[in-house]
């Protein structure tokens, strides 16, 4: 079952890497898709954060985020940002500030993005958690990881 999940997953990722989801902004900041070398998984887990935690890439390389949580996420780089990128990226868009920051990502669905510039690209995953009768307002729950394209 979790073969035909992972394979479902990844027939959705290239589906949705090729298409062209929505027009960009900034032009300048999107490489041709001939550049993308090759594609990596990183799973976002309900319980135990994100698998693997910190990935190393070459230039071109498209990582998908496959959200495998509860809940909606958000995925945020911190230091080193991330303002260049081959075509397609899903669930990213690029903020004003000129980097590329993630919009919601549905559980049980991918966000990805081809890392072009190289350097170490630290992101947090951010979910919130449902709200309780104790707890009116949802906390949030944060996993770091690490992508490092040499």
């Amino acid at each position: 079952m979790k073969g035909l999940k992972i394979a479902v997953v990844l027939a959705a990722a290239i589906a949705l890497l090729s298409s062209s989801i929505q027009a960009q902004e900034k032009k300048d900041q999107i490489v041709p898709e001939a550049n993308i070398k090759e594609t990596k998984i990183i799973r976002l887990h309900y319980i135990g954060g994100i698998t693997p935690d910190v990935l190393k890439v070459k230039p071109g390389t498209t990582v998908v985020w496959v959200n495998d949580s509860r809940a909606m996420l958000e995925i945020q780089f911190e230091g080193k940002q991330v303002t260049l990128a081959c075509k397609s990226p899903v669930h990213f868009n690029i903020d004003e500030n000129g980097s590329f920051i993630s919009d919601r990502i549905p559980q049980d669905s991918v966000a990805s993005l081809c890392f072009v510039e190289k350097g170490e690209f630290t992101y947090v995953a951010r979910k919130a958690a449902a709200s309780t009768a104790d707890q009116p307002r949802p906390s949030v729950k944060e996993f770091k990881g690490k992508i490092i394209v040499e």
